[in-house]
């Protein structure tokens, strides 16, 4: 079994990019803001890129993109509720959303990256998992999952914004 020091050593150089950027975007999430529609899908939409790559590479895509379905279906629900308290308002001028700060994005962005790097190194450590069923369904379930929570928060923080804009438009 490698060492914590040869795992960090044998990443890629352009993980840790990657994983300063998702830090980035979280740590902009911390902070009111208005941003475009389209900026606060970044994280989601990478989580649901990395989650369909990652069943294109599988030795059984199938089998995977089974997996993924139904972590996908089982966790919108929670993406779902993790937007449902954070204010959001569509700015009717410029179509700009004013969001609160919070910590899901930051959680979120660390969580994906945590995951598909433990994922990474466990099927570097060991490639005969790449071809046991159990392991590509549960690779495949932990990209619906991210996909799910990622999609299901977005929608309603969308939701809630359109809403607002509804009931209360601005002059």
């Amino acid at each position: 079994m490698p060492s914590f020091f040869q795992i960090v050593a044998n990443t890629p150089l352009w993980v840790w990019p990657l994983m300063a950027f998702i830090l980035w975007l979280g740590v902009q999430g911390l902070q009111p803001r208005v941003i475009p529609a389209w900026r606060l899908a970044i994280l989601p939409a990478v989580g649901l890129a990395t989650s369909l790559g990652g069943i294109a590479q599988s030795v059984d895509p199938a089998a995977a993109a089974t997996g993924w379905g139904l972590a996908l279906l089982a966790f919108l629900p929670l993406g779902w509720a993790s937007g449902q308290n954070r204010p959001v308002r569509l700015r009717p001028g410029d179509g700009k959303l004013e969001i609160a700060g919070g910590w899901f994005a930051l959680g979120f962005g660390v969580s994906i990256f945590a995951v598909r790097y433990a994922m990474g190194v466990l099927f570097g450590v060991l490639p005969a998992l790449r071809a046991e069923p159990l392991w590509i369904h549960v690779s495949g379930a932990v990209g619906g999952m991210v996909a799910g929570i990622g999609i299901g928060w977005l929608a309603n923080l969308l939701r809630r914004a359109r809403r607002a804009m509804e009931v209360a438009p601005c002059a």
